[in-house]
């Protein structure tokens, strides 16, 4: 008796702990994007306006896709706060999320390289009422 209900204790530990670990996702979260375009800028200042980049925008649609200035399609993979674009032309790009609409583009070395990326449309304005 009381090996089968040890052995039924560790076989349910045992699932237990297998199902846990299916859910864990090294990197954090999966997450999408926002559709529609991200412009790119380099960000200014009171003094200075932001300089656009439009050859570094594009435009988020679905099936974790995006859309190239030129026309071409790559796809992304966004874990927790981590932007990686992971095919297609723009393929190495990384970025850091900055709340949901704003994306800051790294270097190499995990460095903000400078370059931001705002969700620029299309606009979904709640109304009260």
């Amino acid at each position: 008796m009381k090996r089968t209900m040890i052995l039924s204790l560790c076989t349910g530990l045992a699932v237990c702990s297998i199902a846990g670990s299916a859910y864990a996702v090294p990197g954090g979260m999966l997450h999408t994007l926002q559709q529609g375009t991200w412009t790119c800028e380099v960000p200014g200042d009171a003094n200075v306006a932001p300089v656009a980049r439009p050859e570094a925008s594009f435009r988020v649609v679905p099936d974790s896709n995006y859309v190239a200035p030129d026309g071409s399609r790559g796809s992304y993979l966004l874990l927790a706060d981590r932007l990686t674009l992971t095919s297609g032309p723009f393929m190495g790009r990384r970025f850091v999320m900055d709340g949901d609409g704003i994306m800051r583009e790294l270097d190499d070395g995990d460095a903000e390289s400078g370059l931001r990326c705002v969700h620029s449309g299309p606009v979904n304005i709640a109304t009260p009422g």
